[in-house]
């Protein structure tokens, strides 16, 4: 089975596509749920308008929404899952509650046993079909199933027809507030189809989509370049075109174009990109642990070690701490 985690992967949407109403909890459960990064101290301001509202008023489904948000985004998908569902079985006729329940059960996918995957994805499947009956206008939900649809296997339900069905009901949303996301849709069937001719056609309507963030398009056709037709010289060519429209703060195009040199075994070039992205943002957890791998490979040892004890430092609890500790040791053992 094909990772269903990504479900969501295309929600780096506009906060106002996925909540309504315009008070201060609901700008709140807004950006959350727009899935964008949240930074330190914006999520220590979200913790304290939420701790604030829960002791205003511990019952407020809206605080216990936004908290069990919060939960998700750092990491506590199970606690999260939890709240969720209990406030949909008290609020059956909010559909928000029924679209983040469905999402919520394909992001346990993974961590699930074989039988109870099957479980997961037949429950998410109900709850958005439940948030659609409910809010025909939620995009949340049609994005789940569209994703749901083009990465399962044909005998799990996946169907690129089904699929392309909930892209066009998408971009049928009233207000163009689904279109960016069933054009991206779109582009990812085709990708799968190795339609790319379609593929590039879907990203330049994208970038003009309501609520397209300047080279949202570049990116997303720069990935599926990079990731799935494996081709990092066309990619480079996008990314180029990424790279004169991008906000300053966006580390996104060096990342890619590090990723594309490193593909074409131009090391040197990654290097200077993996820095250049670290210089935007220090955090870079990916563009950390590339820049050790690749300075290892080419035989840059100190400087390889450096940054592999940086990345396990500022990322104990990643999955490739360890190992990073590990690579460290190595590397600090061949640079005497």
């Amino acid at each position: 089975m094909r990772p269903l985690l990504l479900f969501l992967c295309c929600l780096a949407c506009t906060a106002a596509s996925l909540a309504g109403g315009t008070g201060a909890l609901d700008q709140t459960i807004a950006r959350l749920r727009s899935q964008t990064p949240v930074a330190t101290s914006e999520k220590q301001e979200i913790e304290a308008a939420v701790s604030a509202a829960l002791s205003a008023d511990p019952a407020d489904p809206r605080a216990k929404y936004a908290r069990a948000l919060l939960d998700r985004s750092n990491g506590n998908a199970k606690t999260a899952k939890e709240a969720v569902e209990a406030l949909a079985k008290a609020y059956p006729e909010r559909a928000e509650y029924h679209a983040t329940l469905g999402t919520l059960c394909f992001e346990s996918i993974n961590d699930a046993g074989t039988f109870e995957k099957m479980s997961l994805a037949s429950k998410g499947r109900a709850e958005y079909e439940k948030a659609i009956e409910l809010d025909p206008n939620l995009v949340e939900p049609y994005v789940g199933l569209g994703r749901f649809y083009l990465m399962a296997p044909g005998y799990a339900g996946g169907s690129y027809k089904k699929a392309e069905e909930q892209a066009r009901l998408l971009i049928a949303i009233p207000e163009g507030k689904g279109e960016l996301f069933g054009r991206s849709l779109l582009a990812d069937i085709y990708a799968d189809k190795g339609q790319w001719e379609l593929v590039q056609e879907q990203y330049q309507l994208a970038e003009k989509a309501p609520g397209a963030t300047t080279g949202y398009a570049f990116r997303a056709y720069a990935t599926a370049l990079l990731n799935k037709k494996k081709d990092p010289a066309a990619a480079l060519v996008v990314l180029e075109k990424y790279q004169a429209v991008a906000s300053p703060d966006d580390a996104s195009p060096w990342y890619l174009t590090a990723e594309a040199k490193r593909a074409l075994g131009k090391l040197d070039d990654a290097i200077a990109m993996y820095n250049k992205v670290l210089t935007i943002n220090a955090a870079a957890v990916n563009s950390r642990y590339s820049l050790a791998e690749t300075l290892e490979k080419v035989g840059r040892f100190g400087d390889a070690a450096t940054q592999y004890k940086e990345f396990a430092s500022r990322f104990p609890s990643d999955p490739r701490a360890a190992k990073a500790t590990e690579a460290a040791a190595r590397c600090q053992g061949k640079a005497k």
